[in-house]
Formats: C-alpha cells, structure tokens, sequence
C-alpha cells in the first residue's frame, strides 16, 4: 500500500515507471538497489538533482510530501513512549573475509552492507541492512541532516534497512512500513575515532564519482554508540530523491565522537562532477504534525509519557497522543481548574482568621475580677 501522499494515479504511475525503468535499464531485479540516491528516470533521460538546489519537488513530487525527513528534534515536544523496545542488532560483526564495497556515488559515500546483518529487535518485523552512508558540511558549515532543538551537528551517518517480508530495497521503499534506518549523529572529540579508520583512510581511494574500492569486513557495532536503547523515533522519509515516505526513523540520543582531522577526510576527499563533494545535508523539513517520540526520559524535558498500557501506532495519521497543541478544553480546564483552586484557597485562609479573631475575643473576654482581702480588726 503506497503513502497517503502517492493516492493520485497520476503519481502513482510514475512511481512503477520509475521502478520498470530500473529493471529495463539493467535487465534484472537488482538485489540492492538504492532509491535514496538513485536519479529518477523518465524517457530516456536522466533528471539530475543536486545539494545547491533543493527545489526538488520540480521533478520528484514527492519531495513536497507530509511526512518529510530530516527534521528538527524538539526535545520539549517530544513524547516519551514506554513502549519503545531497545535495538537489537544480528549479523553486524562481519567476518574480514566478507567484501564490502565502498563507493563515490556522487551525493555520498557508501558502504555496502550484507542482508546477513539485520534488526532483530526493536521493531514489529525484522529489517535487513544494505548500506551506510554519510552527511556532511564544509568547514564553515556544519553537516547533520537531523537537528536538535535547533542544534546542527558536525555529520551524521545513515544505516538503511528494508522490510525482509518485501525481500529487496527496491519494493520496500514504496510500503508505508519498509525502511527503517538508524541515524548517528557526530561530534568532534580530541583524538581520532579508530573504529572509522576502515572507512576514512580509503576515501583518497574513491575520490573520484563513480569509484569504488573493495574492503575487508569489521564489526559494524564499533561505529554506533553505546545506548541503543536511547533514541527518538518518528515516521518520515529518505533525505533523498525521490524522497519515497516510508522510513521509520531512529535517530540515537547519544552522539558519537571522530576527530577533526576525520571530519576534514570527509569534507575534503570527493569530488562530484561538479567540483567537491561538500555540504550534501538537506535542510530540515516541516514536521506537519507528526508526533516525534523518545525512548528515554529527561530532566531537562516537558514530554509527556505515554502509558505502558496504551499501544501507539507509529502512523502519521495516527492523531491520539499528539502532544504539540493545547486545546480549547484543555485551555478552559486549567483556566477554571486555577480558580477553583484560588477560591478554596481564599476560603481556607478566610476560616483561619475568623477562628483566629474568636479566639482573641475570648481571651479578652475573660476578665480578673479583683477583689481586696478581708481586712482584721484589732
């Protein structure tokens, strides 16, 4: 079932033509396809998009959707939701014998992902990985895609997974539930963050668009942080054209740390047809009313809980825990709920004072009545 926002048949339409000219122009079902970062085709011409104009939504309609990503994480907003089971991840400690492909595509770079590596846990279904890849800025930018409370930082990194009822990438990305992707979000620390070196010591390697190198397989944990079961989770879309709304996203609290000596690796390496691979973060889109949840609490924030006992379906259009507006009844309630509360106040007070001044007349009342003592004669 494809998103509310692909119901016209006009849309709809394209969007088959778009997989059925993948299939004619490679002449079989690719096993790994990549929509995030694939250009759309129409006739026989490509519509090329890049990072320096972001009106996409010229040729991928769906870039102007609802449920859009990245956004901007307002933690106050946000709704703390019991029922978020931790990730658990299989399959991410690869073997060295196991090829991974690292690649320029010209938008990113990409690290290819066996589907031996999965979320097992943390979902209603299990997902399988496909890739990873990276954002960035330039330095005099910084290059997340996923803000915090307005805070933009220095990169962030993508895990993609798909649906493994749908069984590939390509017919997940058009199912409401198909993608599910973990965002890490980077700082700069002192010191280089060895684990990534598997992957920034080959980028003078891919340079160029379109290169690819071979590496060895390595534990895939070493890149994420520690707390996986502290995170926010919303319904948006790939960051990408054609900017298909079917990813639920995971994006850690926890950020990690690489150097910036690492940092500059990313923002100086590659290079596009254009000139340097920089910059390549979409700005925030508008949240449109959708709920932003967190698996954690903060002292910091004024989220409301959900209950254990209540089920939220992670669906935008799902309006019952919606904790971004107040309305009338709510308004009213605190309204008369504080005077309510004025009134039995002053009351409370007024019993005070009257007990208080009865028993002061009392005391006054109570008089000495002076009597002088009989006096002897002699």
């Amino acid at each position: 079932m494809l998103n509310q926002n692909c119901r016209t048949p006009y849309i709809m339409h394209r969007l088959l033509f778009l997989v059925l000219a993948q299939l004619l122009t490679t002449g079989t079902c690719d096993t790994n396809p990549d929509p995030e970062h694939k250009e759309k085709h129409e006739g026989n011409m490509f519509v090329p998009w890049t990072y320096e104009d972001q009106d996409w939504s010229k040729d991928y309609e769906l870039c102007n959707g609802n449920s859009q990503s990245p956004i901007n994480i307002d933690t106050d907003e946000t709704i703390l939701n019991k029922k978020l089971p931790s990730i658990t991840l299989e399959g991410y400690n690869l073997s060295e014998t196991e090829q991974l492909d690292l690649s320029n595509d010209g938008h990113t770079v990409k690290l290819s992902l066996p589907d031996s590596m999965s979320i097992s846990h943390g979902f209603t279904q299990k997902y399988l990985a496909t890739q990873l890849h990276f954002h960035w800025g330039s330095g005099a930018t910084s290059g997340s895609e996923h803000t915090v409370d307005g805070f933009q930082y220095a990169a962030e990194m993508h895990i993609v997974h798909f649906a493994a009822k749908y069984g590939h990438l390509n017919k997940a990305a058009l199912k409401a539930d198909g993608i599910a992707v973990l965002g890490v979000l980077f700082q700069i620390g002192a010191e280089d963050n060895k684990n990534y070196d598997h992957i920034f010591d080959k980028l003078q390697d891919i340079a160029e668009e379109g290169a690819n190198v071979h590496i060895p397989g390595f534990d895939i944990n070493m890149l994420l942080p520690n707390q996986l079961y502290r995170f926010f989770r919303y319904n948006g879309s790939f960051t990408t054209p054609p900017c298909f709304q079917s990813v639920t996203w995971t994006v850690f609290n926890e950020t990690v740390q690489i150097s910036q000596a690492q940092l500059d690796k990313l923002e100086t390496s590659l290079k596009t047809g254009h000139g340097m691979l920089d910059s390549n973060f979409r700005h925030a889109q508008p949240l449109n009313r959708r709920t932003v949840f967190a698996s954690f609490s903060s002292l910091t924030s004024s989220r409301r809980i959900v209950p254990k006992e209540n089920s939220v379906k992670l669906d935008e259009d799902d309006k019952s825990v919606d904790g971004n507006h107040f309305t009338l009844g709510d308004t009213l309630a605190v309204i008369f709920g504080t005077l309510f509360g004025c009134t039995v106040l002053a009351f409370v007070i007024y019993l005070l004072k009257q007990r208080k001044r009865q028993r002061s007349n009392t005391e006054r009342g109570q008089k000495v009545i002076y009597k002088p003592a009989a006096t002897m004669e002699a």
